[in-house]
């Protein structure tokens, strides 16, 4: 059947009156199905959903040796979010903490902060790191939020499969087939945060089979509250992309798809800028030369394109080969960057030995990167080209038929910086019934050096001096010295669903961590020393997450997860730098974290939700910043009205319990901001 959708609204203080009235988070459900469908799905069809990420093949969520949770279309849906962020807090172990209106804190398991670079994020498979910290930018990793059809978070390490830099957690974004969207979808919405949003998607098919789509996207969304001034920070921002997917099949054994990605951002934000006291001109920033709060533009910008081929020879033996061409470009104040990536992925599955499932694989990745350098922030050299090597082996065990899994496997890969890095895992699953999954899992991941760590000069301040005399600039220097960044994991977990309506997964952890990045200065008799970046940091973390699911009527369904953890650090002994106090790996993490959804299908015509979620406080999340976080408590409502099958209004009121709260304090170049209120109400047509 064909879809189309459409999302308009207001953006007044009569809204929010309105939206405490009726309290409604998401929206709601396909709009060619019932909104009834997704609470009446039983259970056990979820657990036994099938997930990709953990082994790259195809496995049913409750035989998985690993912590992993699906966000599906309709939970994007009905929770009402906007963005990819947003979409994250809904899974259990991930802390999202907003900077600003367009930057995010995100990570997985502990160890986040504004350049947070323990988390490998994937879209289709395709990396969207930014080599420059190893770290995301969120405010471009974006896509028609209808077309996912599902995010696979995996808490802990992915490195076997995935390598370098899947330390803490694997996050992968997967879309639809073409097949799946076809028809039209129109969406428009508006309100006080989200000022405008609007989206178009169609999709064909041809009569050999051969499925595509087209869409655009808009958004327009306002400033965040500044806590310096009490008015709007200036941060807002507008995004405009566009893309398309194709897929389609050569007789019975082939399979191919072929997609794409353009997009353009002009953000806004309020930096403290250092000005370079060597410059006459400079001489009104005397004697700190900092200028605060000063007005800045973003202008992002990229494109990407992906094919894959599958072949299945056999029953049991199947190989994919995917290629990805990727460019992109970041400008602002104190830094320009560009990256143009090509990747190239051979993977072969083969279960013709009885008892093993083996998954092996090559991969080539080749980054050309380029900055124009400025007083503030500098990489050196200007412009390198990075090769990454890697090849991969798995083997699943079956040690007792549907009943015991053993999974071993290893990574390899050479990169430019530390040379060969070996990431191996050891996995065991059992079943004792269809109703409970025991498993456990050690691993070991690295996370290698980045630009900003191998070769670059950051101003980290700038000490006064008398007028006669020239202030002293202190950098932070990245070194060749610096090494990979390494854990060692031990999780468990257990997977229970002891009644029809119920489901439970606990997973526990504990990892210790070695190398970890730290800075030391060069000279510690000199307290205005530069500093280099090194890796003295050790750190220990353990902690457990819990998610439930559970129906206690037809047409309600709650969900709940709550996730805990402790995390000590210390320097090694080649410190030196004892009172170093620049880790913030202890106070950056909240120790609890808890979420509560419902769901209810208030007949065929009406879904009203709410959600609410707790986050605990953070002592310090910023290493150049001294500024704490309280913990704070989002209430989130949407309610959404299907007056026919293809035709859904809804309304959305987010963090309805204070005008503004904190969330994440970045590094001194960006000035604290506040997440606000925000009420929106959309249109969705399926045609």
């Amino acid at each position: 059947m064909r879809t189309t959708s459409i999302v308009c609204g207001d953006s007044g203080h009569s809204i929010l009156g309105l939206a405490l009235l009726l309290l409604l988070p998401a929206s709601s459900l396909q709009a060619h199905e019932s909104i009834e469908d997704y609470i009446d799905m039983p259970l056990a069809d979820l657990l036994s959903m099938e997930v990709t990420s953990v082994s790259k093949k195809k496995q049913p969520l409750n035989e998985t040796a690993a912590a992993v949770f699906v966000i599906t279309q309709e939970d994007i849906r009905r929770s009402g979010v906007t963005s990819i962020p947003e979409a994250l807090r809904l899974a259990p172990g991930i802390q999202v903490g907003r900077i600003d209106a367009n930057k995010w804190a995100i990570s997985s398991r502990g160890f986040a902060n504004q350049f947070a670079n323990k988390l490998l994020v994937m879209i289709d498979g395709r990396t969207v790191y930014n080599p420059s910290f190893s770290g995301v930018y969120w405010d471009v990793q974006d896509t028609l939020l209808e077309d996912i059809e599902r995010i696979e978070v995996i808490r802990g390490p992915g490195a076997t499969v995935w390598g370098a830099n899947a330390v803490n957690g694997v996050i992968n974004i997967i879309t639809r087939e073409a097949s799946q969207t076809q028809g039209g979808l129109l969406s428009l919405g508006a309100g006080n945060e989200e000022k405008a949003f609007a989206g178009v998607r169609y999709g064909v098919e041809t009569h050999n089979g051969t499925a595509a789509r087209m869409y655009i996207k808009y958004n327009d969304r306002d400033d965040s509250y500044a806590r310096n001034t009490g008015k709007g920070s200036g941060d807002n921002w507008r995004s405009l992309r566009g893309g398309f997917r194709a897929d389609g099949q050569f007789g019975e054994t082939d399979r191919w798809t072929i997609h794409g990605d353009a997009y353009q951002a002009e953000e806004n934000q309020n930096i403290n800028l250092w000005k370079d006291p060597a410059d006459p001109a400079n001489a009104v920033y005397a004697p700190f030369f900092l200028a605060t709060d000063v007005p800045d533009s973003i202008e992002s910008s990229g494109w990407n394109l992906l094919g894959k081929w599958n072949r299945r020879f056999s029953a049991s033996s199947e190989a994919s080969l995917q290629l990805y061409i990727d460019h992109s470009k970041r400008a602002e104040e104190f830094l320009t960057q560009k990256h143009d990536t090509v990747d190239i992925d051979f993977q072969h599955q083969y279960h013709g030995v009885s008892g093993h499932e083996i998954v092996w694989g090559l991969g080539y990745r080749r980054i050309q990167d380029h900055f124009s350098n400025t007083f503030v922030a500098s990489f050196l050299p200007d412009s390198r080209a990075l090769n990454l090597y890697s090849a991969f082996l798995q083997d699943e065990i079956e040690l007792v038929p549907d009943t015991l899994r053993l999974t071993l496997g290893t990574k390899l890969e050479h990169n430019d910086f530390t040379g060969l890095e070996v990431q191996p895992s050891i996995r065991l699953a059992w079943l004792p019934n269809e109703r409970s999954t025991f498993w456990g899992a050690i691993s070991r991941a690295v996370r290698t050096p980045s630009r900003l760590e191998n070769g670059s000069r950051i101003v980290a301040v700038i000490a006064p001096a008398p007028p006669a005399f020239t202030p002293k600039v202190v950098y932070s220097l990245g070194t060749k010295e610096f090494q990979s960044e390494e854990l060692l994991a031990y999780e468990a977990g257990y997977r229970v669903q002891p009644k029809e309506n119920l489901s439970l997964d606990l997973a526990v952890f504990y990892n210790d961590y070695e190398n970890l990045q730290s800075f030391e200065k060069i000279d510690v008799q000199d307290p205005l020393s530069d500093v280099l970046f090194d890796n003295t940091i050790v750190a220990h973390s353990y902690g457990l997450e819990l998610a439930m699911d559970w129906r206690p009527l037809e047409w309600w369904r709650l969900q709940s997860n709550y996730s805990f953890i402790e995390i000590s650090s210390s320097l090694n002994s080649d410190s030196s730098f004892p009172n170093n106090e620049n880790d913030t790996s202890e106070t950056a993490t909240p120790k609890h974290q808890f979420s509560v959804r419902s769901m209810m299908d208030l007949g065929n015509q009406v879904a009203f939700d709410l959600w609410v979620y707790y986050v605990g406080d953070l002592e310090r999340p910023s290493y150049s910043v001294q500024m704490p976080v309280p913990a704070y408590v989002s209430l989130n409502a949407s309610l959404a009205w299907h007056p026919t099958k293809t035709l859904e209004f809804s309304l959305v009121a987010q963090n309805l319990l204070d005008d503004h709260h904190l969330e994440f304090v970045g590094e001194n170049l960006i000035s604290p901001t506040e997440v606000e209120r925000s009420i929106y109400g959309g249109i969705r047509w399926d045609f």
